[in-house]
């Protein structure tokens, strides 16, 4: 069984009925109580097979978030299809409907990633690296390493060719301005940022960094006990190499690579 849905309409805003290994797999149908609408950019629902973005509406949805006015305005709507007064929430996913009457998912709509568990604007941690002095531009985005974890990875351009822009400094920066899972694990500094052929940036065009070569920043490990752990956070985390300070989760782990060093450890 497959469940979808944000906290912000209590968890479980859709759901499948049981499926077999060959089912094409689908986010269900909406639960008891909760409707779900794909519209596009007008708020029309769009045809089924063609993709809009989700939103969700009906019993449990939420008030809207504390103390954040704008963010509740943006993303609690009126429901048009709704009696006065009703409101549906704005997901950011994108999906489609399928000849069965089930929502298919499509991605994210918007720079929204979830980074061990937590929901994260890419936005944000871009504005803060560009306030870093001699920053022109900042980009950020997330690679998947091989375990499949994401990582949050910072691109920069500095103010001007003869500047040159510390990485390990900008990450410094960052971690005094951020909560500790939105700091990059990796800046990469560019010449200039990629654009395609019309302008934009083109955010494939991005060099992958080699994660595995994320270094200690903290002092090296001295007892036989610290060498040991060290060993263990290197293998389980895919790094070249751990300092006793480090934060597993700030080098790249996540609750499910914490169960493998568990694993390892007995």
């Amino acid at each position: 069984i497959n469940a979808y849905g944000p906290t912000e309409s209590t968890v479980v805003a859709s759901i499948t009925e049981p499926m077999s290994p060959t089912d094409r797999v689908t986010i269900g149908r909406p639960s008891t109580g909760i409707s779900a609408w794909v519209l596009d950019n007008r708020l029309h629902r769009v045809p089924v097979g063609v993709t809009g973005e989700l939103y969700v509406s009906g019993d449990g949805l939420a008030r809207g978030y504390r103390n954040r006015a704008g963010t509740t305005a943006e993303r609690f709507v009126p429901n048009p299809a709704g009696s006065a007064g009703t409101r549906m929430y704005r997901t950011g996913d994108l999906a489609r409907w399928n000849k069965n009457g089930e929502l298919e998912y499509q991605g994210r709509g918007d720079f929204q990633v979830k980074i061990r568990g937590f929901r994260i604007e890419l936005g944000e941690i871009e504005a803060v690296l560009a306030r870093y002095p001699g920053v022109a531009h900042s980009v950020v985005t997330t690679l998947e390493r091989d375990g499949g974890a994401a990582r949050i990875v910072g691109y920069v351009v500095p103010a001007n060719d003869a500047q040159t822009v510390d990485p390990e400094a900008v990450i410094a920066f960052a971690g005094s301005a951020l909560a500790p899972y939105m700091v990059p694990a990796v800046v990469v500094v560019l010449d200039e940022l990629p654009m395609t052929a019309n302008g934009k940036l083109d955010r494939r065009a991005l060099p992958v960094p080699d994660l595995r070569a994320t270094q200690a920043r903290s002092r090296a490990a001295e007892s036989d006990t610290e060498r040991t752990l060290a060993a263990l956070f290197v293998d389980v985390l895919g790094v070249e190499s751990v300092g006793v300070d480090d934060s597993f989760f700030s080098m790249g782990g996540d609750s499910i690579m914490s169960i493998q060093l568990e694993i390892g450890r007995a």
